[in-house]
């Protein structure tokens, strides 16, 4: 009787170490998975900047191209 309970346990043991296991797994996926996601909320956050200076540029061009163009209307005028 003692050895069918201590099997018994023993295999109570072995489960509860596979769902430890199976836990620790998902943990640590989760883990990864937190770290990804930092890294690309760091490179939308990086590239969300390079934008904005990008869209500066292009206005800077916009507004050089506009007065180009006045100017050279002004110059087929005369």
């Amino acid at each position: 009787m003692y050895a069918i309970k201590e099997t018994k346990l023993t295999d109570l043991e072995k489960l509860e170490d596979k769902f430890d296991d199976i836990i620790q797994d998902l943990s640590d996926k989760i883990d990864d998975l937190d770290y990804d996601l930092d890294n690309a909320r760091s490179d939308i956050g990086d590239l969300d900047s390079e934008v904005g200076h990008l869209t500066d540029t292009v206005n800077e061009l916009t507004t050089r191209i506009e007065e180009l163009e006045s100017q050279l209307d002004n110059l087929e005028e005369s």
